[in-house]
């Protein structure tokens, strides 16, 4: 497992991430299920001892699943990659890097098993107990050094844009994780709301989003054949996002028992979002200009593209929905929920899939075995993901006017049934595609065709 081999840390932790990966979209389609039948998985014991997987125990595991180990796991192997071929230097330690991978998969195992246990802080997405917490900052640490020397010692002296993405968030993501789990654990009421959200929207903006856009400006040349559009832009992008989204938190909590001048502290720069955004999309479709009839042959390039789109329309959401009217409206009800999902799986799991449909013939020497199965992978995905997103979009905003009209709550659930069925078939052609996806990798690696290299070896 601690091997020296080159690179076998950004495959280990990429094999580890795909395992989570549909590990967490079941506990998902589990959740999905119980929405529809709460008695799913409750088994009757014998002397009044009964047994059940819970709503709760199970979505918690969905969530964390998703973000720390899939989506968390899986970025952190496409910088174990991308940052030694940009540097042309070796990874500092693959042993320090599989050591982290192994302990990183200890501790979600571990976290499963607490988690069904019942021992939680009930913060929403730091529900992790205290111990695990210092475990994930340890981890980042471990990590951070591996990546930080690595770059300290490089061969090429220019850093591209990439690593400036990638850098970013090793120094923010400790601050982020810790401030949001450690401290507020300590103390209660709004102060925790306020410091939880500061760490549940920055960790989608300061980890997610900058390590998902490093990888995009990475993948785009290399797919495309052609050169960044505009490196200015990618910069300019880069210091919006650290000036910008730290400041988005309290938008989570607009209408909830914060100050009113802290609701329109997290307003005003959610609306101001816009500007990193419009740089990646420039960049996107600049760089794309001339090269478009390739994206219908390439199943990479489709989800590239398909992933920028949705990183647009969730940045565009986001601001819509954390203006107070529209909260008033959507808040708590299925809408949230359809929103969460669109960052993290329909674009920076979609850049993720890229990453590892990109490196794994180029790591293994064998091709993508099925070409077939990389475009069922990608149909299944999105019209999973729409057919999901759009159904509890239209159900939140029935609960929201429904709920403002004084309509009894189970009332409302009544009234959205059948949508949130139509949400759970979504679900399971999402997962469906991922496993797709998780079979063709593991048949490439097992059995894929020669692979004949494109590009030069420092690539």
């Amino acid at each position: 497992m601690l091997s020296n081999a080159p690179f076998s840390t950004a495959k280990n932790f990429w094999y580890s991430a795909m395992f989570w990966l549909i590990v967490s979209m079941l506990a998902g389609l589990v959740v999905a299920i119980k929405q529809i039948n709460p008695d799913f998985l409750y088994f009757k014991g014998q002397n009044g001892l009964d047994f059940a997987l819970t709503y709760a125990h199970i979505r918690v595991i969905h969530t964390n699943g998703i973000l720390l180990a899939w989506l968390s796991m899986a970025m952190v192997g496409a910088m174990f990659y991308m940052i030694p071929k940009l540097t042309r230097t070796p990874l500092w330690s693959e042993r320090l890097g599989n050591l982290t991978c192994l302990i990183w998969n200890l501790a979600i195992a571990a976290a499963v098993v607490v988690i069904c246990m019942g021992y939680s802080t009930g913060v929403e997405y730091a529900e992790l107990p205290l111990p695990l917490d210092i475990g994930v900052v340890l981890l980042c640490i471990l990590m951070s050094i591996n990546l930080f020397m690595t770059i300290a010692k490089r061969e090429e002296k220019q850093l591209y844009v990439s690593i400036w993405y990638f850098v970013g968030s090793l120094i923010w993501l400790p601050l982020v994780y810790i401030v949001g789990n450690v401290p507020s654990s300590l103390v209660g009421g709004t102060i925790q709301l306020n410091m939880n959200w500061f760490y549940g929207h920055n960790v989608l903006g300061l980890w997610f989003t900058t390590v998902g856009i490093g990888q995009i400006y990475y993948l785009l040349p290399k797919l495309t054949g052609k050169p960044l559009y505009s490196h200015k832009l990618s910069l300019i992008g880069f210091w919006t996002i650290a000036t910008i989204y730290v400041w988005n938190g309290p938008h989570h909590i607009v209408n909830g028992p914060i100050p009113l001048w802290l609701m329109k502290a997290g307003i005003v720069p959610s609306v101001l979002l816009i500007i990193p955004v419009w740089t990646v999309l420039a960049n996107v479709f600049g760089t794309m200009k001339g090269v478009w009839n390739k994206v219908s042959d390439d199943v990479s390039l489709k989800f590239l593209v398909t992933a920028s789109i949705f990183y647009l329309m969730a940045c565009l959401q986001g601001p819509f929905q954390a203006l107070m009217q529209v909260s008033a409206v959507v808040k708590f009800t299925h809408w949230v929920v359809g929103h969460a999902h669109m960052a993290p799986f329909a674009a920076f799991s979609f850049v993720c899939f890229v990453t590892i449909y990109y490196a794994v013939p180029r790591l293994t020497g064998r091709n993508i075995y099925s070409k077939k199965l990389m475009d069922a992978h990608y149909y299944f995905s999105v019209i999973g993901f729409l057919m999901f997103a759009f159904t509890l979009w239209i159900a939140g905003v029935i609960q929201g006017f429904a709920w403002m009209k004084g309509t009894p709550f189970i009332e409302t659930v009544r009234t959205v049934h059948q949508l949130i069925v139509w949400r759970a078939i979504g679900g399971s052609l999402m997962i469906i595609g991922q496993f797709f996806f998780a079979f063709n990798i593991w048949k490439s690696v097992k059995s894929g065709t020669k692979f004949v290299s494109d590009e030069s070896a420092a690539a």
